[in-house]
């Protein structure tokens, strides 16, 4: 595959991944199984968050504060200009805005991202290169979709890859946030305080218990933890 189709891949995949995450309930993270919540399987009906971002859209929205645009300063992701409508947007399935952890490297998410692109053997400069692109695509993602990536990915082969990541990023996610406790994606975490502002209203010592629970249990109570890169993971379509 070219560069920008593998670079694409793992970032679409990655950016699916963590926008299913944002959108799910707290109480469904720990009650189901994975599998019970995959992204391709299970997708959100009507999620709230995309009448929500779209309403916050402006006419204007490469000046409006915040949309990133002013972020880059590079043209590191140049299939991010903004192509003319087509029919296959309207059709394709829609994964709202959720920002990255602002954490950065220190998050095993976005680690776990830069790893398949940049290889083992990348040094500090080449890291944080990779982190600047990263965060340069994603904010130019929040938009749509660019004309170039629904090219390069929309064929059967690259379809399965990407694919092949969101999966393979959505149980990594799900397997940070819930058995070691990482940042979530910011929806969730809105969701996850809400839930614990309520717990703590019921009163009568059952989320005090609760947490006491909680910090005695061992960190993979919920499950295995993930490898950090994509292995020996074969990402050649078989979804």
């Amino acid at each position: 595959r070219g560069e920008f189709e593998h670079r694409t891949s793992i970032f679409e995949g990655a950016f699916r991944a963590w926008s299913h995450l944002g959108g799910l309930d707290p109480v469904d993270l720990e009650s189901k199984q994975t599998s019970e919540l995959d992204p391709l399987s299970h997708p959100i009906h009507d999620d709230p968050r995309i009448a929500a971002q779209k309403k916050k859209k402006r006419p204007s929205s490469s000046s409006e504060p915040g949309s990133g645009a002013a972020d880059d300063g590079s043209n590191a992701n140049a299939g991010a200009a903004k192509a003319p409508e087509d029919p296959k947007r309207s059709s394709r399935r829609e994964f709202p805005y959720e920002p990255l952890p602002r954490s950065g490297l220190a998050h095993p998410f976005v680690q776990a991202i830069l790893s398949p692109w940049l290889g083992p053997d990348a040094d500090q400069d080449a890291i944080q290169l990779g982190l600047t692109t990263l965060r340069t695509w994603w904010q130019h993602r929040r938009k749509g979709e660019s004309g170039s990536a629904i090219v390069a990915l929309g064929t059967e082969k690259m379809t399965g890859v990407v694919d092949g990541y969101t999966r393979h990023f959505f149980s990594l996610a799900h397997c940070l946030v819930v058995n070691d406790k990482e940042q979530p994606p910011r929806t969730l975490q809105g969701k996850m305080k809400d839930l614990e502002k309520s717990s703590r209203g019921g009163g009568k010592g059952g989320s005090k218990k609760r947490k006491k629970d909680d910090m005695m249990a061992p960190r993979g109570s919920f499950g295995g933890g993930m490898p950090m890169g994509m292995g020996g993971m074969n990402m050649g379509g078989n979804q």
